[in-house]
């Protein structure tokens, strides 16, 4: 099977769209014409070489679209479906996936460095050579194979544009308010980096009834979003400390690092008040290391913690966030910034490395 898509080859050079082969599926495998591709920022530490992953490589794992042809052993879709796809696949077996948490997965975390799937395949080749899988799934792209249990039903709840965001940003922001931190109603909450993840922190902390939400972020237009989504407050991060004696003098019940670096981190960690919890949410460049002072948790104890995918199972967490999206709760449309052909998706990549105040979508 033959598809079009876009190979990251190295740090410096644009992204080449070409024609690769693709394995046929196998019994329990789905083939998906995608529709709307997000750029995360899991991506753009890929492309900044801040990931040391094998290529050339498809990046590429937030998207949805519509399946086109399903394995024998399939059950859980059909050809026709709209689908979101997860690219934390449970293996069943593992003690993360057993306790409900397949982006903890042992087989996938082992994966994920290599640029395979989880059984240590690509199933993708550009002349003969193997093309490998950014974040164990590879979706810029207009089709790629998949496992059943990467395509979530969609129901045509959402259009595509907006169901993209759900495969990673939404579950990753919103999830870690609601089911990794389980921010109290009436509580304060501050949140470091309003980009694509940040934007969803700040919603989930809306929807979980924070009365005071600072969100802090050095691009204008992101502060401006980040008000519109339920910041109650919104500065750059030269503004936080003055902010943060004004709005919060004790520091926040909860402060949530949605970049990852270990800057944004003390951030949050420092903003956070006297027993409250601070949460990493985005992921550092590899190699980084947060230099702690052991008293700033255990005198003030402070509790400091991370989340990966919303800390959900994300068959559990897309339903509900269906389900919030139908009740006008949850606003994925203020969200998305601008879209690009596949063959311009080396100018999507550039718009987001830019600091675009939405999520960038290619559009295959």
């Amino acid at each position: 099977m033959k598809t079009r898509a876009a190979l990251f080859h190295a740090v410096g050079e644009p992204l080449e769209v070409v024609e690769i082969d693709l394995a046929e599926p196998r019994p329990d495998e789905v083939v998906v014409r995608m529709a709307a591709v997000g750029i995360c920022g899991t991506d753009l530490h890929q492309v900044r070489g801040e990931f040391r992953r094998p290529t050339p490589m498809v990046l590429g794992h937030e998207g949805a679209g519509v399946v086109e042809a399903v394995g024998d052993a399939v059950t859980r879709v059909r050809a026709g479906d709209d689908v979101v796809l997860s690219w934390a696949p449970s293996c069943g077996a593992c003690a993360g996936c057993r306790r409900g948490r397949p982006a903890t997965c042992a087989r996938l975390n082992a994966a994920i460095p290599n640029g395979t799937l989880p059984d240590g395949t690509t199933g993708m080749s550009y002349r003969g050579e193997t093309v490998y899988r950014g974040t164990a799934t590879g979706c810029l792209a207009e089709r790629v194979v998949v496992t059943e249990q990467v395509a979530l039903p969609l129901a045509g709840a959402v259009p595509f544009e907006q169901a993209a965001l759900l495969g990673c940003a939404v579950l990753t922001g919103v999830g870690a308010v609601l089911f990794a931190a389980e921010v109290a109603a009436g509580a304060s909450v501050l949140v470091v980096g309003a980009g694509g993840v940040g934007q969803f922190v700040v919603q989930g902390a809306r929807i979980a009834g924070a009365a005071t939400i600072v969100a802090c972020d050095p691009v204008e237009g992101r502060r401006a979003a980040a008000l519109a989504a339920g910041a109650t407050h919104a500065v750059a991060p030269d503004e936080l400390r003055d902010a943060m004696r004004e709005v919060l003098p004790d520091g926040a019940d909860y402060g949530f690092d949605a970049v990852g670096d270990p800057r944004t981190t003390e951030t949050a960690l420092r903003s956070t008040r006297d027993g409250g919890t601070t949460v990493i949410v985005g992921l550092p460049a590899q190699g980084l290391r947060l230099d702690l002072d052991p008293f700033e948790l255990i005198r003030k104890e402070k509790r400091l913690t991370g989340t990966l995918y919303g800390s959900e199972d994300p068959a559990v967490s897309l339903p509900a966030m269906l389900d919030l999206v139908r009740a006008g709760t949850l606003d994925l449309a203020a969200s998305l910034g601008p879209s690009f052909s596949l063959d311009d998706a080396d100018d999507a990549v550039q718009a987001s490395l830019a600091g675009e105040a939405g999520r960038v979508l290619v559009v295959p």
